[in-house]
């Protein structure tokens, strides 16, 4: 059973490779947040009607669709409209990229990519959001 830190951030990850999601998911969790992991944009959206991440970390090409349709989706979403998202990828257009950096992800990066590349701009992404809500309020 998943326990949730009063203070605990919160990622939700996107990534249809279980052995990738495991490895993302070990370094997020290093971080000592709570990572909820998915595969798909259905389940996505599932997550994201109970819970409100301090970060998403999708991979941008997905079996049911592509990683923008999601940053649009979140971006809808009033409750999501500044979580910072970062996108990873293996293969992307110049136009996705663009229109992915137009819907405000917070970075990308680009496969192959160390362990600590996606820890430092996870947690840099989770900080800043956390900053960002403190001056806001």
């Amino acid at each position: 059973m998943e326990t949730h830190k009063v203070n605990q951030s919160v990622v939700l990850l996107i990534e249809d490779d279980a052995a990738q999601a495991a490895e993302y998911g070990r370094v997020v969790e290093s971080l000592g947040c709570l990572c909820h992991c998915v595969s798909t944009l259905d389940d996505a959206e599932n997550i994201l009607t109970h819970y409100a991440p301090d970060c998403v970390v999708m991979d941008y090409a997905k079996p049911d669709g592509h990683g923008v349709e999601l940053i649009g989706l979140l971006r809808r979403r009033m409750t999501h409209k500044r979580t910072p998202i970062v996108l990873i990828t293996g293969e992307i257009s110049e136009v996705e990229l663009e229109r992915a950096v137009m819907h405000g992800i917070y970075a990308y990066l680009a496969k192959p990519f160390e362990a600590e590349e996606l820890q430092r701009l996870v947690g840099a992404a989770i900080a800043d959001y956390h900053t960002a809500r403190i001056k806001k309020s």
